[in-house]
């Protein structure tokens, strides 16, 4: 069977104008030609479609459940015309995002949010992943845009600062360390208890912590699983500042004083190759997270 988008939209315009001559008036055809078409519809389906017997020629069961399908051809046809002049304008066909879960993902989701309502056809796939997992999901994605808090390794990028983002050193209130009322903490005491890390932090970081590592760790998944552990009091970790404001304005998580420092400043970074040029979703999300419009 081979039904054409001219023989779908032949049996649309008869249904919905009610005759030949009406129907081949819409479609800018002759009589003729409309009737041929629906024959060779009727010949290609082996299905009588039309019912010819009274004065007005309508169409038979057969054919009100053809011309449902013929019509989703028709819309088909429609979609693919938008996408085309879509890509036509500069709106990339997919957009891929990787970032450092450290960063929080309202200000993508609010840009993404912001492209669809304006009718940007652009599919956006946004995963989060960890430190040096950022890069690896970059490359073997061949993703578009990678927000990173570690400098990468793959050369060829283009880089533009994000805004400062502040890590907390947390613990719940009931917890050893957080009861603990003067003087700062010693290495020695933190070594007492779980440090609870995201699949392992990285050296480049700089945390002051990071010599606890090999002692009592646990390593999770992904932020919000260590925020859970953090409240439940199995140990005390790290926390990007806009997870932990919430609980620790309501007392349920107090910040540790050790002597090494209590907060962390992490310097993320948006990337992208330099050489390849940016489609217009990714030009908003750049100048919409960075403040800086890219290179054409």
């Amino acid at each position: 069977m081979n039904v054409t988008l001219e023989q779908a939209r032949a049996l649309d315009a008869l249904a919905r104008h009610g005759t030949f001559a009406a129907a081949a008036q819409a479609l800018g055809k002759g009589h003729t030609a409309v009737l041929y078409t629906l024959r060779t519809l009727e010949g290609q389906t082996e299905l009588e479609l039309l019912d010819r017997r009274g004065y007005r020629t309508r169409l038979t069961p057969a054919g009100e459940r053809v011309l449902e399908h013929c019509r989703k051809l028709l819309a088909a046809e429609r979609e693919l015309e938008a996408t085309c002049a879509e890509i036509r304008a500069g709106w990339e066909p997919t957009l891929r995002i990787v970032f450092d879960g450290v960063f929080p993902a309202e200000p993508l989701l609010r840009v993404v949010k912001a492209l669809r309502a304006e009718g940007a056809g652009t599919r956006f796939h946004v995963s989060s992943e960890f430190l040096a997992g950022v890069e690896a999901a970059f490359v073997r994605d061949e993703a578009d845009l990678m927000v990173s808090v570690l400098p990468p390794s793959l050369p060829g990028l283009r880089g533009y600062a994000l805004p400062e983002l502040k890590a907390l050193l947390v613990a719940h209130r009931s917890h050893p360390l957080a009861r603990r009322r003067r003087g700062t903490l010693q290495e020695e005491e933190l070594a007492e208890h779980l440090l609870l890390t995201v699949r392992g932090s990285d050296p480049r970081l700089q945390l002051s912590t990071v010599s606890l590592e090999m002692r009592s760790t646990v390593h999770l998944n992904d932020f919000a699983a260590k925020k859970a552990a953090i409240l439940e009091g199995l140990g005390y970790g790290w926390l990007p500042e806009h997870l932990a404001s919430r609980e620790l304005r309501r007392g349920e998580l107090k910040l540790l004083k050790p002597a090494s420092g209590s907060t962390h400043a992490f310097l993320p970074k948006l990337h992208h190759r330099a050489g390849v040029r940016l489609g217009r979703a990714a030009r908003r999300v750049v100048k919409t997270l960075t403040g800086t419009e890219p290179p054409q």
